[in-house]
């Protein structure tokens, strides 16, 4: 005769076993780019550079100074693509989690009804 505790710990087993494999067959999963270990965004363009402010003469002081406006202008725009990609990928992660889970759900919910019938059935021919 199978017990409950006997289907309860072959459940478990399969769960653990499942979540296991999932693990170390899924871990390389990217969002966005990877590049030495860091995301980065495919969509915004290069990470605009900081200029150096010039302090040789009033000239090149003034010129290195909207050098510095218009890389602050270009850097808003890239950080907020930035945030705007990131953003979206975390949801398109949020979302296929949440949808991965459910069919993990699913296939431990029908694991557990099949593996009880199995045991009932097993159990009547006693």
């Amino acid at each position: 005769m199978i017990g409950r505790t006997t289907l309860a710990i072959m459940i478990s087993a399969l769960a653990i076993g499942a979540f296991t494999t999932g693990m170390l067959t899924n871990g390389t999963a990217e969002a966005g780019t990877l590049r030495a270990g860091t995301w980065v965004p495919t969509g915004c363009g290069t990470e605009p550079t900081p200029p150096t402010i010039n302090a040789s003469g009033r000239a090149a002081y003034e010129a290195s100074i909207k050098d510095a406006q218009a890389y602050q202008q270009a850097a808003k725009q890239y950080d907020d693509c930035f945030f705007k990609e990131a953003d979206a990928d975390n949801h398109l992660i949020a979302g296929a989690l949440k949808d991965h889970h459910a069919q993990l759900q699913a296939t431990f919910d029908k694991l557990t009804a099949d593996s009880k019938a199995a045991a009932d059935r097993l159990n009547k021919k006693q």
